[in-house]
């Protein structure tokens, strides 16, 4: 009962949630990666719970090996868990740069009502202007003529959003997608999902070669031992 508990926790748990991630990384290659998955925690199990039975050069090889398989598969929870963490905030990114972009377009669209109401209104006073002109004497008129026109003020414009907010811009551009996060990680996780079916199936059959059975664990192989036939007495 507590190796299969220490076996729950220390090997199927942890390939449990790489298969998870498998899932939801990389759906199309969930069955394969759930069967190599599967290949590692049987060989694991066979390491864990036979070796009690084995001689004591085979007990050694199974805890190296079975050390060596948990090692590749901590590597590989390890690199889910960042390709997870990293996926997660690519994709607040993204709507950070969504919520960025429909802020900037209000804005844009702010200025350009207020852009035009400053054109109509400019037009308004031009228009009142000649008609004021209309009405008065002639002399009058063209002393008003005379007087040099001030310009209208113009609207100041909207600096860049790269200048408003440098610090977002510059950051939000550098950012991938969820999509590019997963490109960038997919040759990583395919070499330790390699690495670690390929060390569970080499020392599985290695294993199978060089077992040797101590049922009775008094350090001699049960090969080597003579079967004791019936004791008839003196």
């Amino acid at each position: 009962m507590r190796k299969l508990i220490l076996f729950t926790f220390t090997v199927l748990l942890p390939a449990i949630v790489v298969g998870i991630s498998n899932y939801v990384a990389f759906p199309d290659a969930f069955l394969m990666a759930s069967l190599m998955l599967l290949t590692t925690v049987g060989v694991a199990g066979v390491f864990t719970y036979l070796s009690g039975d084995a001689t004591a050069n085979v007990r050694r090889y199974c805890i190296v090996a079975d050390i060596v398989i948990c090692l590749i598969l901590c590597l590989n929870l390890g690199a889910h868990w960042l390709l997870a963490r990293e996926v997660s905030a690519a994709r607040q990114g993204v709507e950070e740069r969504h919520s960025e972009e429909d802020r900037e377009e209000l804005r844009r669209s702010a200025e350009a009502e207020r852009q035009f109401a400053l054109k109509k209104a400019d037009l308004d006073l031009q228009k009142e202007e000649r008609r004021r002109l209309k009405l008065l004497p002639v002399d009058h008129r063209r002393s008003t003529l005379a007087t040099p026109k001030v310009e209208p003020t113009k609207a100041p414009l909207i600096a860049p959003m790269s200048l408003l907010h440098p610090g977002v811009t510059v950051e939000q551009a550098t950012r991938l997608t969820p999509e590019q996060v997963r490109q960038s990680w997919w040759w990583k996780l395919t070499a330790l999902a390699f690495a670690e079916c390929f060390a569970s199936v080499l020392a599985g059959s290695l294993l199978a070669v060089a077992w040797e059975w101590d049922r009775d664990h008094d350090e001699v192989p049960d090969r080597l031992q003579v079967p004791r036939g019936p004791d008839l007495g003196k």
